[in-house]
């Protein structure tokens, strides 16, 4: 059958203009946001909408998407997808319906997992059914899908690298805003008149002479969305001094959303906010179009990625990682990457994500072990040998937090494992520690 809705042959069209170009997709893509709309009404299209008796339900296409665990009663479901739906359901930066959809439609467009949730739906003609009109939608549509699926499939030929931290407006839009992570030098204050409107931390004006003015990378009008990789959205007024005090010492790391997009335009969603703190500062510098954004031709350049201090190295030669531990839990049987996401959550729930209640430690990556011990190396907290580490990983929306799991004994014949979650100083550290577990024990499975 011939494709003729136009959302099937928009599709076709930009996937086919993404196959053209060899690089990765990144979110400078000008592509990206016309593939991201399109997905989304092909599945809202025909999509059943009741109402409820105050019409305060809106639903989604999200909504089936993370019922679907509910439903696949002899069927396993994907890891991978399985761990998608935990991340945005528990991510602080998305309060919505239409925003966990979208981020999930990232995440999937990076784990080439696009076609899941719809290959699961239609295993149940009657769930396809309650959630879909076979009349006017695509996805119940049993010759529509299919064209679906197949263009679905070219999808996972392209490579993705989307920032998974960049979500702070799928709320709102999918125009995606400027994410730079940067490392300043330690210092006690920051240099930054901030403002709270509407549970986001805005930059109303930057004193001269700061670290934070040093090559204007933080600017009046910019939007503070991580400090330390931990979220600021919907945080107490307290929270940006609080981690500062905590980290006396330490680099300062910093997530900001920059107030011009790549177009060199004002970032829409925060016009609104420049205009309360305006009427707080009548000097507030309201922030105006500028030229576009040069792109580097560095991945990491392009979002101002920290690249942190390194590790040290003792006489044998063994790597070792400043760290701090912030506890472990049992995953039963289980030793795979998929319970990854989940115990990491799970320990920072039990734990809290006040890292001064962490244990100080450092982490030496050796020949054959992986050695945790307190901060002057004279006591060990963990040891445990690479054939003994079953996975590794870290989730993506704390990417500065990350695990390991272990079983008692080598882990092809264990029958119990442990996760054991840490917080690494920098999100270089924690990529290059996970990189460094897998290298040293070819079994251990591992995603960053």
């Amino acid at each position: 059958m011939a494709m003729r809705d136009p959302h099937l042959t928009n599709l076709k069209g930009i996937l086919q203009k993404l196959r053209e170009d060899d690089k990765p997709i990144r979110d400078s893509n000008a592509d990206l946001q016309r593939l991201c709309d399109t997905i989304e009404s092909i599945f809202r299209k025909g999509l059943k909408k009741p109402g409820s008796l105050f019409g305060l339900y809106n639903r989604d296409y999200w909504c089936w998407i993370e019922s679907l665990p509910n439903y696949l009663f002899n069927e396993r479901l994907n890891p991978i997808f399985g761990a998608a739906i935990d991340t945005c359901k528990t991510s602080p930066k998305v309060k919505t319906n239409q925003g966990r959809g979208r981020f999930f439609i990232r995440i999937a467009l990076n784990k080439n997992i696009l076609s899941v949730p719809i290959e699961h739906l239609l295993k149940n003609p009657r769930l396809t059914e309650y959630w879909y009109d076979p009349g006017d939608s695509i996805i119940g549509n049993e010759l529509m899908v299919e064209s679906l699926m197949s263009l679905l499939f070219w999808a996972t030929e392209l490579k993705f690298e989307l920032n998974l931290r960049n979500t702070s407006f799928l709320d709102q839009t999918w125009v995606m805003p400027v994410l730079r992570h940067y490392e300043l030098v330690p210092c006690k204050q920051l240099g930054v008149l901030i403002r709270y409107i509407k549970n986001r931390v805005v930059v109303a004006a930057i004193q001269p002479g700061s670290v934070a003015e040093e090559n204007n990378r933080i600017e009046a009008g910019d939007l503070m969305d991580e400090m330390y990789g931990e979220n600021l959205y919907g945080n107490s007024k307290g929270k940006v001094p609080k981690l500062l005090s905590q980290h006396e010492g330490w680099p300062i790391y910093v997530s900001v959303i920059k107030v011009h997009t790549r177009s060199g335009k004002v970032f829409h969603p925060l016009k609104e906010l420049h205009l309360t703190i305006q009427q707080e500062f009548p000097d507030f510098p309201m922030p105006s179009d500028r030229q576009p954004i040069r792109e580097s031709t560095s991945p990491d350049a392009s979002e101002g990625m920290p690249e942190g201090e390194g590790p040290v190295h003792n006489s044998s030669g063994s790597a070792i990682y400043k760290v701090k531990y912030v506890g472990r839990t049992d995953v039963g049987r289980e030793g795979g990457t998929c319970v990854i996401e989940g115990a990491i959550a799970k320990v920072l729930q039990e734990k809290g994500k006040d890292s001064s209640t962490y244990q100080e430690g450092e982490m030496e990556l050796a020949e054959t072990n992986v050695i945790t011990r307190n901060p002057d190396g004279t006591e060990e907290i963990w040891r445990h040998s690479y054939p003994e580490i079953s996975s590794c990983g870290r989730r993506v929306d704390s990417v500065i937090y990350f695990a390991y799991v272990a079983g008692d004994t080598t882990c092809t014949i264990s029958k119990h494992f442990h996760c054991y979650v840490f917080q690494a100083r920098t999100e270089r550290d924690s990529k290059t520690i996970l990189t460094s577990i897998a290298q040293g024990f070819g079994r251990t499975t591992w995603f960053v």
